[in-house]
């Protein structure tokens, strides 16, 4: 087997259970401005965001749209389905979602574990295509700075995976080459296809259970603890 030096590991929702966070911050805020007085329930709220925000997300990873454009529309949009043009609420509703995520203690089941098990062994680096102002605090609170060496983040160049040069960077961060590290993530598209189109060897984290895939990674799991036994 191949001796790896170096691990970049996507944080949202490979170690950091973004999804339970945000669903979490989401309620609150939905609570707290009263969005009631508009929606059916907090689940007719969400079945308007959450497609327009992996559409926004496919754009603001390409290229085409700004992290201020990103925001002030995935926001909005919901608002509007329902004939309210109000972009200061949206923006309201904005701040207190991103200022809730962060303080969340979520964690992807076997993260600590394997993390124990991989820091004395490799150099741990987090490749993340999330926010700079974001990342370090919630990696904090839910007990996961300490263990890595840095952070490479699409916000440090303003480039996103899946695109070469995000992990290019992350190679010269690490001062590594490609043989000597591996990718570890969640998200086929932006961790694995982008970690193979430098020649980064991957382990993709298959927590959703996807049948078929365009490529086949070098490693596939679906349990976080099963990376132990490859590394």
């Amino acid at each position: 087997m191949r001796k790896y030096k170096n691990i970049f590991i996507d944080l949202d929702d490979t170690i950091y259970d973004f999804a339970a966070a945000s669903r979490e911050s989401f309620q609150e805020a939905y609570n707290l401005l009263a969005y009631k007085e508009y929606f059916r329930s907090f689940e007719h709220f969400m079945s308007l965001y959450e497609p327009y925000n992996l559409e926004l997300w496919k754009r603001y990873g390409e290229g085409k749209i700004t992290k201020s454009e990103l925001n002030r529309k995935r926001y909005a949009y919901p608002l509007k389905m329902v004939g309210i043009d109000n972009q200061e609420l949206a923006d309201t509703f904005c701040h207190e979602v991103l200022g809730r995520i962060p303080t969340k203690n979520k964690v992807i089941p076997g993260a600590i574990e394997l993390l124990d098990y991989l820091q004395p062994k490799y150099n741990l680096y987090i490749l993340s295509n999330g926010f700079k102002e974001l990342q370090s605090r919630k990696m904090q609170t839910a007990g996961l700075l300490k263990y890595f060496k840095r952070l490479v983040l699409s916000d440090d160049i303003g480039i996103n995976k899946p695109r070469p040069e995000l992990f290019i960077h992350a190679l010269q961060v690490a001062d590594a080459s490609t043989e000597e590290c591996i990718m570890i993530g969640d998200m086929f598209d932006t961790d694995i296809a982008g970690a193979a189109g430098v020649g980064m060897d991957q382990i993709f984290y298959n927590r959703k259970q996807i049948d078929t895939l365009p490529f086949e990674p070098t490693y596939t799991v679906d349990n976080l603890l099963q990376i132990k036994e490859i590394l």
